[in-house]
C-alpha cells in the first residue's frame, strides 16, 4: 500500500483502524469481492493487491467523487466504484467471491432485504465479513451526556439524525445477537466473530489512535477483543458464508 498522499490525510485514522479487517478475514488475489457502503473508501487501500477486482456501491455521489479522486491519486487498481442503492444492488446472482459490508447494517432502511441482496449476489460458498455497532454509539452517547453537563465542552454525538432516513444516520438499534440472528435466518451460516478493538472511541475527542499504532498493545487488544466480552468493544466483526447447497 503506497504511503497517503498528505490531501488525503483526513482518511489516515480510518486506515489505521482497518487494519483489523485483513487480520480477521483475509482476501485472495484471486477474488471477486463486493464492497457495499464504500463511503471513502479506506477498506480498498487496506485490502490494495490482495484481490482480483473490488467492485464499491455506495449512494452518496459527493463520496463516491471523492473516493475515486483517491483512489486513481494513490494508484489503486482493480477497483470499479458504482453509484447505487444497496438494496437493489445491479448484479446478477452468485457474482462474488467475498462481501465486505462495514459499517452499514444499522444504517440501511430495510436489513432484511439487504441482507437477502447480500445472499443472492454472493456465490455458494461464499465469505462475508459484516459488522454491527457494539459499545462505540453507547460510549459516544454517555461522553455527550457529559459535556452537556460540564460546559463549555460542545461536543455532542453525530450518530443520531432527526428527521427523513439519511444514510449517515443509524436507522437500526440491536443487540449482537439479534443482528447474527438475523443474518443467519437470511440464510448465512456463521463462522467466527471479534471486537475491532476493546478500547473506547477516544479518537473522537482528539485522542491518536495508539491502540491500533502501538504493536504489543494491538496484539494484546486483539486477543482480548477474541474473547467472550467482545460484545463490550466498540464494534463486532463477523464472517459468515453462503451454504454450498
Amino acid at each position: 500500500m503506497n504511503p497517503l498522499k498528505p490531501e488525503f490525510a483526513y482518511l489516515s485514522g480510518k486506515l489505521l483502524s482497518s487494519r483489523v479487517y485483513p487480520e480477521f478475514f483475509p482476501l485472495q488475489k484471486n477474488e471477486h469481492v463486493l464492497n457495499v457502503g464504500f463511503g471513502d473508501g479506506p477498506q480498498a487501500l487496506v485490502y490494495d493487491g490482495n484481490f482480483q477486482e473490488m467492485i464499491g456501491v455506495e449512494i452518496q455521489t459527493d463520496r463516491l467523487e471523492r473516493a475515486r479522486h483517491m483512489l486513481q491519486s494513490q494508484g489503486v487498481e482493480r477497483v470499479r466504484l458504482v453509484e447505487g442503492n444497496v438494496e437493489q444492488l445491479p448484479f446478477e446472482s452468485d457474482t462474488f467471491d467475498a462481501v465486505l459490508a462495514i459499517d452499514i447494517v444499522e444504517h440501511v432502511q430495510h436489513p432484511d432485504i439487504f441482507l437477502q441482496e447480500l445472499f443472492r449476489v454472493l456465490r455458494p460458498g461464499g465469505r462475508m465479513l459484516i459488522t454491527f455497532p457494539a459499545m462505540h454509539d453507547h460510549f459516544e452517547d454517555a461522553m455527550s451526556f457529559v459535556g452537556r453537563l460540564l460546559k463549555p465542552w460542545k461536543h455532542r454525538a453525530q450518530h443520531h439524525h432527526e428527521g427523513p432516513w439519511h444514510p449517515d444516520a443509524h436507522a437500526h438499534v440491536h443487540p449482537i445477537p439479534v443482528w447474527k440472528k438475523r443474518v443467519e435466518d437470511t440464510g448465512f451460516v456463521f463462522v467466527k466473530s471479534r471486537a475491532t478493538t476493546m478500547f473506547p472511541p477516544l479518537h473522537l475527542y482528539g485522542i491518536s489512535r495508539f491502540w491500533f499504532s502501538i504493536e504489543w498493545l494491538h496484539a494484546l487488544d486483539r486477543k482480548i477483543a477474541s474473547s467472550r466480552i467482545q460484545n463490550l468493544g466498540q464494534t463486532v466483526m463477523a464472517e459468515f458464508s453462503k451454504p454450498l447447497a
